[in-house]
């Protein structure tokens, strides 16, 4: 039955056939809608079929090392129907958002190129080919950016990317050269089986910098400036970005999962910078007044709890992780309007009878009895007891909140609402580990800094949370203001690199002009 995995491949052939479409919009329009169902459904396919006969690596063209070929497990089979799912709404989003626009066909190829050079990395089976389409990926999604080239901060952003992308593809390039050079294979599966018999410093720093190469193209500090800057570009293009491109890093982890879990040093670069960049974005994104600006600093954090994850080994949780937020973040950007059209929620009263100083111990408090609820420690899972931790003060939030309103009506929605997400969290675990249980590593035991970090990652989360909850009541002092404002700015990170980034790259003399507002 191996011919039947061909029909995989028709998700990158349709979009890649889409961007050589010619003509003017009518006839672009009509073919993306073929092209928008053709990769729904052999993404479908591709999920159904390692599910039914099992994984299986087929070769399409030439061998070692000049080969391409179609890899199909449980973890590329998720990844396609993702971006199968992520395609067909962004390409019928884009067909009303952009209507009557002279240039919507060349932006309609461009998009569908995207989706089908990031198909064809996630179904990737040889080194080559997910090194291309990941190069390949990388360009086009500038171009999406470059599409209003006349606005100073799109240009900005896409050289600011430019920049950082070429960093991640250095290190992917040559984390897949010594990977080649120590197995003599480009096989993808056949690089994961030899991954624990092979020579401990080719393979150590063929991890590292494919630890680097996910931090570098997952807007981790200090190299996430880009991603606040998208907001220039079409609506469409930015859910693409913070839903499905942004994930390759994470999709990176997870490939080479084996390569990274006999690694210490890999996996901690990942510990580290996941946590850090996590704490910083949540942080910023509690100041933010934009609601996209806000949604960008979401994705920053959410990259790094992720990354995190990877660190602690949490694979499986980690792409859960990647398809809820995807599914979330595609749906936020493209109901933005409609939010801050219709404004947010009933308020909280301002002077609840809530006391501050219970806030803290109450969130942590809801934490810690969720994750034992679940039978987790942070000396036996950290990874998914960090993600638990985030679920319940996310939950807790929603219970206090609810109480402060003072409506029986809104704290009864809550309970509900809490009670079914737990639910759906636990179930969505559990369905998750047993889906990729033969494809990536167990999680390594994990050492006592692993350990650390977990319990201060939620400790700081949960003081972050805590702080939200103070701020409102002590918003007229001064060292606060002053607080706020530098936190509102990022710490002025990207300010920094937006100088750097002028310097190396100066500004085209229609900018001039505009240089002050772009620093």
């Amino acid at each position: 039955m191996a011919w039947l995995v061909w029909f995989a491949a028709l998700a990158p052939l349709a979009h890649f056939t889409l961007a050589l479409t010619p003509g003017g919009a009518p006839g672009v329009l009509r073919a993306s809608r073929i092209t928008a169902l053709v990769g729904l459904g052999a993404g479908a396919f591709a999920l159904a079929y390692p599910l039914v006969f099992g994984s299986l690596t087929l070769p399409l063209v030439g061998g070692d090392p000049l080969g391409l070929s179609l890899r199909l497990d449980p973890l590329s089979g998720v990844m396609s129907a993702l971006i199968g799912f992520i395609g067909w709404v962004v390409l019928g989003y884009s067909r009303n958002y952009l209507a009557g626009d002279p240039r919507q066909a060349q932006f309609l190829r461009t998009l569908s190129l995207t989706l089908g050079l990031v198909q064809g990395l996630v179904l990737a089976g040889d080194l080559l080919q997910l090194v291309l389409c990941w190069i390949g990926a990388s360009l086009a999604v500038n171009r999406l950016l470059l599409f209003r080239g006349e606005r100073q901060a799109a240009v900005l952003a896409a050289r600011k990317r430019f920049l950082v992308s070429r960093l991640a593809e250095a290190c992917l390039i040559l984390a897949a050269v010594m990977m080649w050079r120590a197995t003599g294979t480009t096989d993808i599966a056949q690089i994961l089986e030899r991954a624990g018999s092979l020579p401990a410093p080719t393979f150590s720093l063929a991890a590292l910098l494919l630890a680097l190469s996910a931090v570098f193209s997952s807007a981790q500090l200090p190299f996430h400036g880009w991603i606040l800057e998208v907001m220039e570009t079409p609506t469409p293009v930015s859910a693409l970005l913070h839903a499905g491109v942004v994930n390759a890093g994470g999709f990176l982890m997870l490939r080479f999962a084996e390569v990274l879990a006999a690694q210490p040093g890999a996996l901690l670069l990942l510990i580290v910078v996941g946590a850090a960049t996590a704490i910083f974005g949540s942080l910023v994104m509690l100041t933010q007044t934009s609601v996209k600006v806000g949604l960008a600093y979401s994705t920053i954090a959410q990259m790094g709890f992720m990354l995190l994850e990877c660190g602690l080994g949490a694979f499986s949780a980690a792409l859960l992780h990647i398809v809820a937020h995807s599914l979330y973040k595609a749906h936020a950007f493209l109901s933005a309007g409609g939010a801050a059209a219709h404004g947010s929620t009933p308020r909280a009263r301002r002077h609840a009878p809530l006391a501050a100083g219970l806030a803290l111990p109450l969130l942590v408090g809801a934490a810690a009895s969720l994750a034992a609820w679940m039978g987790l420690g942070p000396a036996k899972d950290p990874g998914v007891l960090v993600l638990t931790g985030v679920l319940a003060l996310g939950l807790a939030r929603v219970l206090i909140y609810a109480w402060e309103c003072g409506s029986r009506t809104m704290m009864a929605a809550g309970l509900a609402t809490s009670a079914l997400a737990v639910a759906g969290y636990g179930l969505a675990q559990a369905l998750f580990a047993q889906l990729v249980a033969g494809v990536l590593p167990p999680p390594p035991a994990p050492s006592t800094l692993a350990v650390g970090v977990s319990i201060a990652a939620l400790t700081l989360m949960a003081g972050l949370v805590g702080l939200q909850l103070v701020l409102p009541r002590a918003d007229g002092a001064t060292g606060w203001a002053r607080a706020y404002a530098v936190v509102a700015n990022g710490f002025y990170l990207n300010t920094l690199a937006n100088r750097w980034a002028l310097r190396f790259w100066p500004a085209p003399p229609k900018f001039a002009a505009q240089d002050g507002a772009a620093q």
